[in-house]
């Protein structure tokens, strides 16, 4: 499914156009728009600038280690995307960045990735840095504990047991920088490769 968010434009991702698509969908955003360059920690511990990883294309989740359900399986469609595209798979840039600064040092986040592919990108921040990135994506996160009636509350520095409260699509950078697709959560690893084998042969 297709999401018109109409040449090339510098302003953040809308909200309303994230949800303008339905779940489990692909969103082409036409016109393509420029992500504003960011830097923030590898999983080397290093400084890492989207601008860095210019000249391939960008598949972008953000999520975080101790997610119980929706990143490690949008981590593992992204193994399947990767295998499916084959040598075209080398031409992408897989990226995970953690929305759980606090919690999701540099060498956490190494070991995560590990589990899925070791060619996968991973970056992490302060919570400040992650809050105003996430703004150019239309997205807000939060953390919050879950109570035994199933309410919510925001986390406090003396909560262990929580839970970042967080939409899950990925978002597919052009080479150049530019946001050109949004795959919502569920979109079906043969789905996004199809998209992205479309997308590079465009190139």
């Amino acid at each position: 499914m297709g999401v018109i968010l109409s040449e090339k434009v510098q302003q953040p991702l809308p909200p309303q156009n994230l949800a303008a698509a339905a779940p489990g969908g692909a969103a082409v955003v036409e016109p393509p728009l420029l992500v504003q360059d960011f830097t923030l920690t590898s999983q080397s511990g290093q400084p890492l600038s989207l601008s860095e990883l210019r000249g391939r294309p960008v598949l972008l989740f953000f999520g975080y280690t101790h997610c119980p359900d929706e990143c490690p399986l949008t981590l593992a469609d992204f193994t399947q995307v990767k295998s499916q595209l084959g040598d075209l798979g080398e031409k992408i840039h897989f990226l995970l960045i953690s929305v759980n600064g606090e919690r999701d040092t540099p060498s956490v986040v190494a070991d995560f990735l590990w589990r899925f592919d070791g060619s996968f990108v991973g970056m992490t921040g302060d919570p400040d840095s992650l809050r105003q990135l996430g703004k150019q994506f239309g997205l807000m996160f939060e953390a919050v504990v879950l109570g035994n009636d199933g309410s919510q509350r925001p986390a406090t520095n003396q909560d262990e047991n929580y839970f970042v409260s967080h939409i899950s699509p990925s978002f597919l950078i052009d080479q150049d920088g530019y946001l050109s697709r949004v795959f919502f959560y569920g979109t079906k690893a043969v789905v996004i490769a199809s998209n992205l084998r479309q997308f590079l042969d465009m190139e």
